[in-house]
């Protein structure tokens, strides 16, 4: 039997992603929702399609760590929001680190670092990614209820102020473009 490399455990492994639900929509009967490796898709691309109009950011770097930002996922699963409260704090964090090392170890430290920078939210960039992740949820959530989903308001709680904090203006922009379109607005929005 030949020896077994690395990387192609590794690759292997996160081939997985594509059948790990994004466990929100999923509480709330999106019958099939995306996976974890469409969302790190998805975010990937909006972190590369915004970058460039943010001057500080560099967007190679944005674009690794929105790669990494979820793959431990292949072991934990998506943990929805909804139990976080049941951890004792900081020990999900934990977790995801230790997951984090040792899936990404066939990388040497760039995997771990990176993981660890997007984690710890001290970086532009990695504050900037985090902003964009929160942003592709609510997209994906738009999506859902232009299909017809209903039950997903709870998405939507506090959003437009998030948006007015946002030291990023191109997702700034966007954020509030995206509630002013939203299929379901309220009476007075949109």
């Amino acid at each position: 039997m030949a020896d077994s490399h690395p990387l192609l455990d590794l690759f292997l492994e996160l081939q997985t992603l594509d059948r790990v639900p994004r466990s929100g929509y999923a509480l709330r009967g999106i019958a099939e929702p995306e996976s974890v490796s469409e969302h790190s898709f998805h975010l990937a691309f909006m972190v590369w399609s915004l970058a460039d109009a943010e001057p500080d950011i560099d967007a190679g770097r944005a674009v690794a760590l929105a790669l990494v930002h979820d793959l431990v996922e292949v072991r934990t699963g998506d943990l929805p929001r909804t139990v976080a409260h049941a951890f004792p704090e900081g020990a999900k964090a934990r977790a995801e680190a230790a997951v984090g090392k040792d899936l990404l170890a066939p990388l040497g430290s760039r995997g771990a670092d990176l993981f660890a920078e997007y984690q710890a939210k001290e970086t532009l960039e990695a504050r900037f990614v985090s902003a964009c992740d929160k942003l592709q949820v609510r997209v994906k959530a738009s999506v859902y209820e232009s299909w017809g989903a209903r039950g997903l308001d709870d998405f939507w709680d506090g959003f437009e102020a998030w948006c007015d904090e946002l030291p990023f203006a191109s997702l700034r922009r966007l954020g509030h473009s995206l509630t002013a379109n939203r299929p379901l607005s309220p009476p007075g929005r949109g």
